[in-house]
């Protein structure tokens, strides 16, 4: 849940943004990569001296994220020759998978939603647009493991959950419900409004957003402060009073951002709300795993005739007299010229370090905008990943040794389900064998395990990762990690046939996120702010966590198309969004 953001910035900012610009004829763009990106003094230009060796393109993507390839694909759709340089050796970022053995891993995301049907899923809508997919899985929910007792949470079964609320609730829980339901309804619906690709980081996005979404536009704009506001205003205005109740969207709230109710924005949770429980709604689980979906992502750049390149790290981005990022320089010194632009998909420290010196913003602390190392960032994560024998493992009904059947996910609450935000108190837990046998041999499951980005870089500074000291200190800050997984399996530690525990220096190390985090926290409320697709460099774009619609799967898709999209002349983007419309993909 944590990875999966249920497409919370994108949702949460484009109507009340949009409306901002139509309301404000003062905030105006220019055309696109010029105008409003800012140039350095003339004393910061950066002369090119003899390269080693040089390749054109017409659009270079740092990166192989979920942001950047769906950057990538959709450039490729284009027409633009496009080539993705990634340092590791696996693409995909933090949602790539990887094996160890026979068995298959997934590094992040483990619960995907509105993937195996065109939707308003942003991911699903770059698939649909560069027409790759993969075979989904569909099931129907997740355990809850609180202080309490434990409950099914099953999608589109309103009966079910009306049980819990009498099981868990007190007497006004049900009244509650209903109230949210009712103040909830127009945001959720404004929340799923307008169609994801419509972004574009220029004028056009108007024209965009109102030949596209317009009757979801002017929906949006009566509960435009709902919107941008926080849940728990939401909750407040229902008058939902019900402890269960608002402990209930505080998780859910934690599980989207890494925020309670209080931090996260009214549309995450609302469009939550819209997406989980009308009738009949399921889940979704790639067969194969994230690496599957990474696969297609990788298929749809080069099918189109773009390069996605490995083990081969962006050491700087090149920029001209004129102050316009012109390429790349990748190890070895080979520079690879751009004559569209570049795109960033590295994390915003990691992008301003590849600039020139003279071409780095300075940070601007408590403010937002684009390149700004100043943006608060989340902590990390603490990742524990098994591979477990499975003989036994059934209900007793049947001869085995569990009370219940296993599930591929839960969600477990350790300590207090009231204070869901404190240290280590709430684990995630995917088993995607239940579903997905391919991924081990016969026998065996995988299991994942990970706190929900509360994971401090702090204690892990300066270690060693091959000294006695890192290892124990993996040992020490696992422990609830093992704690919430033997509630479910209790004799998980003797099944063990591999283990790999993942740290804030694992993410550091491997997929370049400065400090393990995973993005900023949160954007200023104020959208003239919020760091999108451009920066001050020309021709320089920036996609992924570090700029709109923020952290998760949808969201980093979301802004690599929209890079793309900026990239292209209007009428470009246009056609392919009539494209999508005429094929009956493009959602809502």
């Amino acid at each position: 849940l944590s990875c999966r953001m249920a497409i919370a910035g994108l949702r949460s900012g484009l109507p009340c943004f949009t409306l901002a610009l139509l309301l404000d004829a003062a905030a105006a763009w220019t055309s696109p990569l010029q105008g409003t990106c800012a140039r350095p003094p003339a004393r910061g230009r950066v002369r090119m001296g003899p390269a080693a060796s040089a390749e054109e393109t017409d659009v270079v993507v740092i990166g192989a994220g979920v942001g950047g390839l769906s950057c990538a694909a959709m450039c490729s759709k284009y027409g633009l020759r496009t080539t993705v340089f990634e340092a590791h050796s696996i693409a995909g970022g933090c949602a790539h998978g990887f094996e160890r053995g026979p068995f298959m891993f997934d590094s992040g995301p483990s619960l995907w939603n509105g993937m195996s049907a065109p939707s308003t899923n942003p991911l699903r809508q770059v698939l649909d647009a560069v027409q790759e997919d993969v075979e989904w899985i569909q099931y129907d929910g997740w355990e809850m493991i609180i202080p309490q007792g434990r409950f099914y949470f099953r999608t589109g079964d309103a009966a079910g959950w009306e049980r819990t609320l009498r099981e868990f609730g007190g007497p006004t829980a049900l009244e509650d419900w209903a109230r949210l339901q009712k103040v909830c309804g127009p945001v959720t619906a404004a929340s799923a409004a307008i169609p994801a690709l419509c972004l574009r980081d220029d004028p056009g996005a108007l024209i965009a957003v109102l030949r596209q979404g317009l009757p979801g536009f002017l929906g949006a704009a009566p509960v435009a402060k709902l919107l941008t506001g926080r849940f728990s205003e939401i909750l407040d205005k229902a008058g939902v009073r019900d402890r269960f109740l608002r402990d209930w969207f505080a998780y859910l709230s934690f599980a989207l951002s890494g925020l309670d109710d209080t931090e996260t924005l009214g549309a995450a949770v609302a469009y939550t709300i819209g997406d989980l429980y009308p009738e009949g709604r399921l889940l979704d689980y790639p067969r194969g795993g994230s690496a599957a979906v990474v696969d297609a992502l990788v298929r749809g750049v080069r099918k189109h005739g773009g390069d996605v390149r490995l083990s081969c790290p962006v050491q700087r981005i090149l920029v001209n007299d004129a102050g316009r990022a012109i390429g790349v320089e990748v190890s070895g010194g080979r520079r690879v010229f751009a004559k569209v632009g570049v795109v960033s998909n590295a994390p915003v420290v990691g992008t301003v370090r590849l600039l020139p010196e003279a071409y780095r913003p300075a940070p601007r602390p408590g403010s937002g905008g684009a390149l700004n190392t100043a943006l608060e960032m989340t902590p990390s994560f603490m990742h524990l990943h098994l591979a477990i024998r499975s003989d036994g493992l059934a209900p007793e009904s049947e001869g085995g040794t569990l009370p219940k059947p296993l599930t591929i996910h839960y969600s477990v609450i350790l300590d207090d389900f009231s204070d869901i935000c404190a240290d280590r108190n709430m684990v995630i837990v995917s088993i995607p064998t239940i579903l997905d046998r391919s991924l081990a041999p016969e026998g065996h499951h995988i299991v994942h395990a990970y706190y929900a980005a509360d994971e401090e870089y702090q204690p892990w500074e300066g270690l060693d990762r091959r000294s006695p000291e890192y290892e124990a200190l993996k040992s020490t800050r696992a422990a609830n990690l093992w704690r919430a997984l033997e509630l479910i399996i209790p004799d998980i530690r003797a099944r063990v046939v591999e283990e790999l525990v993942a740290s804030p220096l694992t993410h550091e190390r491997f997929l370049r996120r400065p400090r393990g985090t995973y993005g900023p926290t949160m954007f200023p409320s104020d959208g003239t702010e919020v760091p999108w697709a451009r920066t001050q460099v020309d021709s320089l774009l920036h996609c992924g966590d570090s700029c709109y619609p923020g952290i998760g799967v949808p969201s980093v898709a979301a802004s690599g198309a929209c890079a793309a999209s900026t990239l292209v002349p209007l009428g470009k983007h246009l056609g392919l969004l009539r494209e999508l419309r005429e094929r009956g993909v493009l959602k809502p």
